[in-house]
C-alpha cells in the first residue's frame, strides 16, 4: 500500500520591500494630512487678516465722508447715514464701548462700506422714520452678549468687536490694561488702552494668531499693530470685568514682560486685537 502523497502547506508573509512600500504609502499620506491642515491654517490666517483690511478701509472711509465716529451716533444721525445724507449734528460722547459694537458695525453697513447682514437685524436697531418728522432709531443694548445675529464673525464663528474708550466722558474710565495675564487690553504701555481696537473675536489658536501677526505685522503678541488681547469680544455690563481670566491669558503667550512670545499648544480660546 502506497503512502499517500503528502501535500505541504506553505504560508507566505511581506517581504521588506513590501513592507517599506506600504509604509511609504502611510508617509505619505500623513503628510497629505498635514499638509492640508497648514494649508487650511494659512488660509484661515489670511481670511483673517483681509477681514480686518476692510473693516480698517471702512472705518475711515466712514470718518472721511461724515466727520463722525462710526458706533458713536444718535438714531437721528443713523438714519440720515441710512439715507446717505450727512448728518449735521454734534456726535455722541466720543467713546465706542462693547455695548456700541454693534452699532458701528451698523453705522458702516447702513453707509455702504461694509457687507454684513446680522449688522443691520432688528437685534441691533428699530427701525425709525427719515424725513420731515424723523423719529430716532433706537440701538438694543447686546444684553445677552455679541454673537452672529448682531455682529460679523471671524472663521470660527465668533463675534468680532470694535472697542474705543478715552474716558473722555464722565464716568467713562478707559481700559488700560497692562502687562498681567488676566487684564490685557493692548500689550504695551497703559495709554495704548485709549486706542481703537478691533478684536479678532475669540476661539483662534494661538499659533494661528502668530500666523496672522506675521503676515501682518512683526509677529510678536506684545509690540506693533497686532497683538494679544484679554478684553473679551462680548457685551460689558457695570461691575463685570471684560477681561478673560489669567490662566487663560497665560495659555496664549509666555513670558513675564516685554518681548513677549506666542505660546506653543495652547487650546483654542485666544484672540487678537489691532489698531485702526
Amino acid at each position: 500500500m502506497k503512502n499517500p502523497t503528502l501535500v505541504r502547506l506553505t504560508s507566505r508573509g511581506f517581504t521588506l520591500v513590501e513592507i517599506a512600500v506600504v509604509l511609504v504609502i502611510i508617509g505619505l499620506l500623513i503628510g497629505g494630512v498635514l499638509r492640508a491642515s497648514e494649508l487650511m491654517d494659512s488660509s484661515r490666517a489670511s481670511t483673517i487678516v483681509s477681514q480686518k483690511s476692510s473693516i480698517q478701509t471702512a472705518f475711515y472711509g466712514f470718518i472721511d465722508r461724515y466727520k463722525m465716529l462710526p458706533g458713536d451716533l444718535t438714531g437721528i444721525q443713523a438714519l440720515l447715514i441710512d439715507s446717505k445724507t450727512a448728518p449735521a449734528a454734534a456726535a455722541g460722547d466720543g467713546n465706542v464701548l462693547l455695548d456700541d459694537s454693534p452699532a458701528f458695525f451698523n453705522n458702516l453697513t447702513q453707509a455702504g462700506f461694509l457687507i454684513c447682514t446680522p449688522c443691520g437685524s432688528t437685534a441691533v436697531v428699530t427701525a425709525g422714520v427719515v424725513g420731515a418728522a424723523a423719529t430716532a432709531a433706537t440701538y438694543i443694548p447686546p444684553a445677552a452678549g455679541l454673537k452672529a445675529t448682531n455682529s460679523p464673525v471671524n472663521v470660527y464663528s465668533q463675534p468680532l468687536a470694535f472697542y474705543f474708550n478715552t474716558g473722555s466722558t464722565a464716568g467713562s474710565t478707559p481700559v488700560v490694561g497692562g502687562s498681567t495675564a488676566g487684564s490685557i487690553s493692548f500689550l504695551g504701555s497703559p495709554s495704548e488702552g485709549g486706542k481703537p481696537l478691533l478684536l479678532t473675536g475669540g476661539g483662534i489658536y494661538s499659533s494661528m494668531l502668530a500666523e496672522i501677526d506675521r503676515k501682518s505685522d512683526d509677529g510678536s503678541p506684545g509690540t506693533g499693530a497686532f497683538r494679544y488681547t484679554d478684553v473679551i469680544a462680548q457685551t460689558a455690563t457695570s461691575g463685570v470685568s471684560i477681561f478673560v481670566s489669567a490662566s487663560l491669558s497665560s495659555s496664549c503667550f509666555t513670558g513675564a514682560a516685554v518681548p513677549f512670545a506666542w505660546a506653543v499648544n495652547p487650546a483654542g480660546t485666544c484672540q487678537g486685537a489691532s489698531t485702526l
